[in-house]
């Protein structure tokens, strides 16, 4: 039950980096046009760095990570499979 709790917890926290990412310029559909006959833009973007606040277990400081676009994303996919798997019920055998 930690385990899931603390899976929802770094969910909610990388979603609001999507937000943040999807709300730049180059999210936009016009932007991403401009971008398609160029592929190289794209692969600044994941390159970029950004850093953000975390909160942290057990303290109310929070701590500041910095992480490229790319990884992030990277985490987030990780985070929800694995969301996914501690969601699905399996019965319990009986002997």
């Amino acid at each position: 039950m930690i385990i899931a709790f603390l899976a929802a917890a770094a969910l909610m926290a990388d979603s609001t980096t999507a937000m943040q990412v999807a709300s730049t310029p180059a999210s936009t559909p016009a932007a991403a046009a401009a971008a398609a006959p160029n592929a190289k833009p794209a692969q600044a973007d994941a390159k970029r760095v950004i850093c953000r606040n975390e909160p942290t277990l057990g303290t109310r400081l929070p701590t500041k990570k910095c992480r490229t676009v790319a990884s992030m994303a990277e985490r987030q996919q990780e985070d929800r499979a694995n969301l996914e798997k501690l969601q699905i019920v399996t019965p319990e055998r009986t002997n």
